[in-house]
Parts: structure tokens; sequence; C-alpha cells
């Protein structure tokens, strides 16, 4: 009881103190952006008793508390003294009449400065510093993909001028052994004075485990044969080992490879028989062996 008693008493003083409550923009043209960061918060000192304020510290952040900031008539650069403008608009301040607190003057700041400028849209190009290692036994089959590839900001021209690109966060993956999915978010500093279309991005790896599969009867193209010189090769159909993502290696067919012999580049009448050299599809990681391992190329 005493307890309680005490509660009531010290709560129906009237006390003198300081909150923090959020400063609100208003009247800012469409077609207008800030090329300055404006406080989110003003500390304002405030009269009332203390059972109003400890309701006001529980309730004021879930409330429409806030000093209203008027730019309808803000052309490019203004600074509005807080106490002043308070003293000439009270009906800017926004309290919930349940409140029953007096706002006495600004603390902090004493004075906000505003300068606007034209609103620009710009469309940046979205930048990626990642570093995917697969697991031992995997493999990444393609480039990593970022979607969108591009993004368009809104805000102050002359800050948007020089910009051609926004970097997501670094992303770092090790013994990756599944495919990789992750939505990374987009911040352009200071993140108050720019609007982005989309707020993320998706980054997405195609990760594999690594298998060998086997192709036959691929055709061997002759390349840069001098005018005038046949050649013939033996055998002119050939087979290989295919290491790679093996998803990827199921999906291919004898056609995709090409397998090729550059005569001026190779031929030596020393010799007859030689390694051919084939163009790896994407997710091939290597060819491990041709089936035969050689080709003879006979100069008629």
């Amino acid at each position: 009881m005493a307890i309680l008693l005490w509660f009531f008493v010290v709560t129906d003083i009237e006390y003198f103190f300081d909150l923090e409550i959020p400063l609100r923009i208003e009247g800012l043209s469409d077609e207008k952006a800030f090329n300055n960061e404006i406080p989110e918060t003003v500390t304002g000192r405030f009269r009332g008793k203390g059972h109003t304020l400890l309701w006001a510290n529980l309730t004021m952040p879930l409330s429409e508390t806030g000093l209203v900031l008027d730019l309808s008539k803000t052309t490019n650069t203004q600074v509005y003294y807080l106490n002043e403008y308070f003293n000439e608009h009270p009906d800017r301040f926004i309290l919930p009449r349940d409140y029953s607190l007096d706002l006495i003057h600004i603390v902090k700041p004493e004075s906000v400065w505003v300068s606007v400028e034209k609103m620009v849209r710009k469309e940046l190009n979205v930048n990626i510093r990642a570093d995917i290692i697969p697991a031992l036994g995997y493999m990444m089959v393609g480039d990593i993909i970022v979607e969108p590839t591009k993004v368009t900001v809104s805000g102050p021209g002359s800050l948007l001028q020089a910009m051609t690109s926004i970097t997501v966060p670094t992303l770092e993956l090790h013994d990756v052994n599944a495919d990789v999915l992750v939505s990374l978010p987009l911040v352009l500093q200071p993140d108050q004075l720019f609007t982005l279309d989309v707020n993320a991005v998706t980054v997405t790896a195609d990760i594999q485990s690594i298998g060998s599969v086997e192709f036959q009867n691929i055709p061997i193209r002759l390349e840069n044969v001098p005018p005038g010189v046949e050649v013939s090769i033996i055998p002119n159909l050939i087979g290989l080992v295919a290491e790679g993502g093996l998803d990827r290696l199921l999906q291919l067919e004898a056609e995709d490879f090409t397998v090729t012999f550059d005569y001026r580049e190779n031929w030596n009448q020393e010799e007859q028989l030689y390694t051919p050299e084939a163009v790896l599809p994407m997710g091939v990681k290597r060819i491990s062996r041709f089936i035969p391992e050689k080709i003879e190329i006979v100069q008629k």
C-alpha cells in the first residue's frame, strides 16, 4: 500500500522533461528532392505530470506525435529556426489529446537547414562482388546471375550525375554443395536522399556435382589447311569423355562438342599422331580423354 501510495503521489507531481519526437516533412513537391540529410527527430522540453511522462514514453513511438515541417514554400535553400517556427505555427505540433503535455521549446537542434533541387531519375548498373567456392567434388556451371541488373534511382540531380552503378554488399560463400539463391539488400548512401525502385537483388548460382559422360561419333574439323594441300584424318570421327556438372552433361549431345585440328599450328612432317582440341560447351570442365587418344594426319 505504501509503495502504491508513493507511486501515485510521485506521478501526480508536475515535471519538466525532454522527449524525442519525430520531425515530419510535408509539402515537398514530387518533382523536388533533398540534397542534404534532414534529422529524423528533434528533442523537445515538455511540462506534464509524472504519469503522463510514463504514458508518453510507453506509447509515443506508436502515436502520431511529431513536429511537422511544411516545405511547400521552400524553393532552393532555407534555414528553419525551430523555436521560431513552432511559435509561428503551433498547430504544426501534433500530440494526442490524452497526453496532457505542453511543449515549452525545442532543445535540439535549434535549426534545420533544408536544401532542395530538381528530382532526377536515373538507371544505374548493379555491381556485385561475389566469391562462391564450391565444395570438393562440385563445380559452378555458368556465371553468377544477378537480377535485376539495373535499378532506377530517384534523387537530387547534383548527386546522381556522377553515378553509373550501385554496388551490392560483398557475398562470400565457401564449400557450397547446392544451388545458391540469396537476396541481398540494395543501399545507396545517404539512404535518406535516394529512392530505389527495388530494395534488393537476387543472386543465383548453379552448383552441380562433378561427373563424367562419354560422347561418341563427333566429327573432327580441319582448320587452316593451305590451298592445294590434301589432308585426311584417321579416324574422321572421335569419341571423348567429358567432365563437368553432371546435370549439365546429361543434357548435352555429341553435336554440342566441336573437335578441331589446326593444321597450320600443329602439323609436323616428322609426326603422324596428334591430340586434337575440343571447344567445351558451358558446364564442361575438361576433356579427360579422347577415344582414340590420338588421330593420324596424312598429307597426300
